[in-house]
């Protein structure tokens, strides 16, 4: 493992998978063999924190959604049983559903939704 990245390193593999070259479990194993061990992102913005022992990189804002103030349970459940939507209208799908921002991490394959009272719902990745 190489856990210095570099930030052309980085920006590589962000372009691989939106670009569709490489699936998702291939990018989580691209950015953990380099040190990156989790990320999180903005909802309201899309905007991406990938953090990792040595390194932490930003992405750009994509999108600019309203998340709703009111927390639905049952809807991020739908959203997150629907994981193959697009990246934005994932998004548009749990903005909607109360969520702030969600976190993802990559050693333990776990992502965890926070709502706008910080509820939490914790997802096992199937990877």
């Amino acid at each position: 493992m190489n856990d210095k990245i570099t930030e052309s390193e980085f920006q590589a593999i962000i372009r691989s998978r939106s670009n569709g070259e490489i699936s998702f479990p291939q990018f989580l194993e691209e950015l953990s063999q380099r040190g990156i061990n989790e990320y999180e992102i903005e909802v309201a913005t899309g905007q991406a924190t990938y953090k990792g022992v040595h390194s932490q990189f930003k992405t750009d804002s994509q999108v600019n959604l309203v998340t709703s103030e009111e927390f639905n349970r049952n809807k991020v459940l739908d959203a997150i049983s629907n994981i193959s939507l697009p990246f934005v209208a994932f998004l548009k799908e749990i903005a909607g559903a109360g969520i702030v921002t969600y976190r993802v991490d990559i050693p333990k394959k776990k992502v965890t939704y926070i709502g706008t009272g910080e509820e939490k719902i914790e997802e096992q990745l199937k990877v």
